[in-house]
């Protein structure tokens, strides 16, 4: 198999797990806290190497006290960070998490003081020839669209089986993240997207964004409790699947990232549009019901044994 890169952003997660969320000047007891690695790539490459992936991140990575937690745990799931940039001087991005336990939901507070994005050369660095798919988070918005005419120049040089699949992830309702819609391969977009876009319904959104990407692109759409849908250029086919809620939803944290993940590494290995989108609603809705990445990995690994 042939390596996964994600580029984006890697944070610290401090997360607080409550009965409720908590109504304002309130005070309040949580069930468990407890430090994590976050962040959309990070979260991508933490899932796909416990599915038994090769991912390596890409992304900027501060000099703080943190740099010690955030490699060692990128190292402690099989994670490659060889191309990232240790920028110093930074202070590391961090995200306050509550999760309701009444609810599922996660509501998160981030914060970056100073760390900057990745640069165009410090990509160029990369040794393309060893990856057969890169993930962009869609964020850096004016570099990604430079890295992105990279991997396309390097497309047109090597053979069509050499040619590297370009993905792009649209999750923040952000103006610029717009341009990145018509320069992926596959295109992922998310419910709070979408929604930014005036597009209503996850069937709405496959339609309307079906109008922008390339000839050839596959788009995705996650819709939470409704599943997620996938449209197929140049014919258009449309092909859905329900989701997969446990018994009890206990963390919903990092739900989209997992669905991203695992539909990526399901049509890296040759599955249909259909069957991957199906495989990401399963794996994203048997994350859900568990505490953490730590957790999810100990129920993963008990499934292989049986």
């Amino acid at each position: 198999m042939k390596k996964i890169l994600c580029v984006g952003i890697v944070v610290v997660d401090i997360v607080t797990e409550l009965d409720h969320y908590p109504e304002e000047d309130s005070d309040n007891r949580c069930h468990k806290l407890w430090r994590q690695r976050g962040g959309n790539a990070s979260n991508n490459c933490t899932v796909l190497a416990i599915l038994g992936a090769k991912p390596y991140f890409c992304g900027t990575i501060s000099d703080s006290d943190e740099k010690k937690f955030i490699e060692e745990d990128f190292k402690n799931y099989g994670v490659d960070i060889g191309y990232s940039v240790v920028v110093e001087g930074t202070d590391c991005p961090r995200s306050c998490v509550l999760t309701s336990l009444s609810t599922g939901s996660r509501t998160i507070v981030h914060y970056n003081k100073n760390l900057r994005e990745l640069k165009l050369e410090e990509f160029c660095s990369i040794d393309l020839s060893q990856f057969s798919w890169i993930n962009f988070e869609g964020r850096n918005v004016s570099e990604v669209k430079k890295m992105i005419s990279v991997v396309r120049d390097y497309n047109k040089q090597v053979s069509k089986e050499e040619r590297i699949t370009i993905s792009v992830e649209l999750e923040k309702a952000k103006e610029d993240v717009n341009d990145l819609i018509s320069l992926g391969d596959i295109v992922f977009l998310s419910k709070d997207y979408a929604r930014f876009r005036g597009w209503n319904n996850m069937e709405e959104a496959l339609s309307k964004v079906a109008e922008l990407t390339l000839p050839e692109t596959t788009a995705i759409c996650a819709w939470g409790e409704k599943g997620a849908g996938a449209i197929v250029k140049p014919q258009k086919n449309v092909f859905t699947s329900s989701s997969f809620a446990p018994v009890h939803v206990v963390d919903t944290l990092g739900a989209g990232d997992t669905f991203i993940a695992s539909t990526i590494l399901a049509l890296s290995m040759g599955l249909s549009v259909e069957k991957s989108i199906t495989f990401g609603c399963k794996v994203a809705g048997f994350k859900i019901g568990l505490r953490g990445w730590e957790e999810f990995r100990e129920k993963i690994r008990r499934i292989r044994v049986s």
